[in-house]
């Protein structure tokens, strides 16, 4: 079984730590090391370097080898830019079938935050065990929810299929986008839905077969670059092949469209970081603390607050369910229940013309 660590994409929405030069599994957020080099250590508990791969855009290559220099060079699958989910995934799926024909693997983002390594590597051994039973199925790693989230998609289970002393597998029902904070509250109280974490496990084959069928022109495309991948002309093929294909999420353009679909519900500690609301939820479950600080701060009567400095001292007071993320550039003062806003602020900057600070 192989493992892929999905890291072209740019979070934009933990900015200004996150920036276009940088994006956020780069960075240290919590710990010493980066959230790449988290996901890589969590990864090699089961996996030799060998086997795990790296998708990377070529802007970021250069970093992604210098923090993951255990990774074998050939293993970084490098992309000229990013092209949504179903690209990222198919062109990799590609190359590592060229490698071993209908080999096991599993995808991971780069940039999420798991406390429990251990129950996460069991969970990826069931979903394994479970691929042997159920070849032509994609499994999917879901999480049980543990408060009504309402940045993140889910996943509604039908009838289980089977079980052992530690975990179960489930046939999907169906996929749900975002939903209000009701319907949240709603999937929270129901054993049906899941948090949908972007983990998938399948056999390289079996998902060539349906981006055949759902993504005819993406496979297309990707057997051309594929074809020519790693010699002197790679480089234009793969740009000029880029560009023509159809920007599409995976979930909606292989996952939603298939019905041979299972799903292993866990709970490992997990969170996407998708918002520094979200970031401030965790470290707060984490330490235990009303206030959670990272460089120079000094605080005085603060609840609720997260504060990353970064050389000057930062002194807050009084401060109630507030983000304050400093930069040598910029600096971040928002509520923490907007912070999903982040995204648009960067709209805003590109829109203003201000792109030296995105």
């Amino acid at each position: 079984m192989y493992a892929v660590i999905m890291a072209s994409g740019q979070g934009s929405r933990l900015w200004p730590l996150s920036r276009a030069e940088k994006p956020k599994q780069f960075h240290a957020i919590i710990g010493k090391k980066t959230l790449i080099q988290e996901t890589f250590e969590r990864l090699s508990l089961k996996f030799k370097p060998e086997q795990i791969f790296v998708t990377v855009t070529r802007a970021y290559r250069e970093e992604a080898q210098k923090q993951l220099p255990e990774v074998p060079e050939e293993n970084f699958i490098v992309e000229p830019f990013a092209n949504d989910t179903s690209t990222t995934i198919g062109f990799a799926v590609k190359i590592i079938d060229e490698r071993e024909k209908n080999a096991k693997v599993i995808f991971v983002p780069s940039d999420h935050i798991i406390n429990d390594s251990k129950k996460f590597i069991e969970a990826t051994d069931y979903a394994e065990k479970i691929l042997d039973e159920y070849q032509n199925n994609l499994i999917l790693i879901g999480i049980n929810p543990n408060r009504p989230d309402t940045s993140l998609g889910y996943i509604r289970m039908s009838k289980q299929i089977s079980s052992d002393d530690n975990f179960s597998v489930f046939k999907v029902k169906q996929f749900v986008e975002k939903p209000d904070i009701a319907t949240a509250e709603k999937y929270l109280a129901s054993w049906e839905y899941l948090w949908n974490a972007g983990m998938f496990v399948f056999e390289t084959g079996h998902m060539l077969d349906l981006y055949g069928k759902y993504l005819p022109k993406t496979l297309g495309s990707l057997e051309k670059i594929v074809a020519k991948y790693g010699n002197g002309s790679a480089k234009q093929i793969t740009d000029d092949e880029y560009k023509s294909i159809e920007r599409v999420s995976f979930d909606y353009g292989i996952s939603e469209k298939t019905h041979d679909l299972l799903v292993v519900p866990a709970d490992f500690g997990w969170s996407d970081v998708g918002s520094w609301g979200t970031l401030l939820e965790v470290l707060r479950a984490n330490f235990g603390s009303e206030i959670v600080s990272k460089g120079n701060h000094i605080s005085i009567d603060d609840k609720n607050v997260l504060v990353m400095a970064d050389k000057k001292l930062i002194a807050t007071v009084g401060l109630k369910d507030t983000v304050v993320i400093d930069t040598p550039d910029a600096m971040l003062v928002c509520s923490a229940d907007a912070s999903q806003k982040v995204k648009d602020l960067i709209e805003k900057l590109k829109n203003e013309g201000k792109h030296l600070y995105l």
